[in-house]
């Protein structure tokens, strides 16, 4: 899951009574404040490798904490890039307002079929088939462990693939979107109802 489309809104206009276009309008700008708020705190945790408040189960292996030329990276939190892609939108859809938040394309940022694909991978996990050292991806990784090996660095041995390695490699399973929405669904309807309620007092929010 790439996306949360937070539905049942509709219930929510009937609970708050809402009716006339002044309180529409409040109610959508009390939905676009809670996900600003969801998505700023959303990207620092992708950043920080805990979305939902929770780590991912697995780390990064040793080749990919290392840079190409075996350097160790500045930053080694798997999939910390992905924040910048983090979007959200507000839209009627069949009469209901709804908020959706995540690896969202809208009219201003649309995400390509490579990118999605990409993402449920990385979500979902993933099996790939890999020829070890008899591609050029393989050969690559020997140049890095000879210079490491020189340097007497004890990741050198992680380069050096045999042919059959990785033959079938299993990219680990890393939710994002779907935990932190389990975190975060209870605080980010009563924030909108909150949010609501202020905006209609003439209140800033």
């Amino acid at each position: 899951m790439i996306k949360i489309t937070v539905t049942g809104i509709r219930n929510l206009h009937k609970a708050l009574e809402v009716e006339g276009d002044r309180q529409k309008k409040a109610l959508q700008t009390a939905i676009k404040v809670e996900g600003y708020r969801l998505l700023r705190q959303f990207r620092e945790e992708i950043k920080k490798g805990v979305p939902g408040g929770h780590p991912y189960a697995h780390e990064l292996s040793v080749i990919a904490r290392r840079t190409q030329r075996g350097l160790p990276k500045k930053n080694q939190i798997p999939l910390y890039r992905l924040a910048r892609l983090l979007r959200y939108n507000v839209a009627f859809v069949d009469g209901d307002m709804q908020l959706s938040f995540g690896f969202v394309s809208n009219r201003k940022n649309k995400m390509s079929g490579s990118w999605k694909a990409l993402l449920i991978k990385h979500q979902e996990g993933v099996s790939t088939l890999y020829q070890g050292s008899r591609t050029e991806l393989g050969r690559r990784f020997a140049r890095i462990g000879g210079k490491l090996k020189k340097k007497d660095d004890p990741d050198a041995k992680y380069f050096f693939l045999r042919r059959t390695t990785g033959r079938n490699i299993k990219l680990p399973e890393r939710p994002m979107t779907e935990p932190f929405w389990l975190s975060n669904q209870v605080e980010a309807r009563n924030n909108i109802t909150r949010n609501f309620k202020r905006k209609m007092k003439g209140k800033r929010i």
